[in-house]
């Protein structure tokens, strides 16, 4: 099992409370679920490690809404995260992060090999939080009985 942070936590609480800002969620969700997939905007710049444990917090906070009957806005929170993650993996693959570097030629001097070890290093940092949007793309979806189509 996932050992959330107590960071991750924190980023939750700063997300639901820039939500309840900008948004008047006793209203149906439906009608502030856009406004509030911003407010997830403040993952984007986690590595993998950390991404993981805030989605695992988020959905943790949501089973938590279910679970003392604040339904609306668990759907609503639910709704623009899995909004958020679709948009987020789209922007990922749209901007190329997930292209591997060429392999080196033989004959490649010191430069560029670093230059390569740099590349690997961005590939793979972005190859993780890809899979980490996939999996919580996947897992998110499944919340409620909702598709993920």
């Amino acid at each position: 099992m996932l050992r959330i942070s107590d960071e991750s936590y924190e980023r939750v609480t700063e997300i639901l409370e820039d939500i309840g800002c900008a948004c008047e969620t006793s209203d149906y969700y439906e009608d502030w679920e856009d406004i509030a997939r911003s407010s997830f905007c403040i993952m984007d710049d986690l590595d993998a490690d950390c991404y993981e444990m805030t989605c695992a917090a988020v959905v943790e906070k949501i089973a938590d809404l279910y679970s003392d009957g604040d339904t609306n806005y668990a759907k609503g929170i639910h709704s623009a995260f899995l909004g958020y993650l679709r948009e987020r993996r789209d922007y990922l693959e749209f901007n190329g992060y997930y292209d591997k570097p060429d392999e080196l030629p033989e004959d490649a001097d010191e430069d560029d090999i670093d230059l390569y070890n740099e590349k690997m290093e961005r590939y793979e940092a972005y190859e993780g939080i890809i899979n980490a949007v996939d999996k919580w793309n996947e897992k998110v979806g499944k919340i409620g009985g909702q598709s993920n189509d």
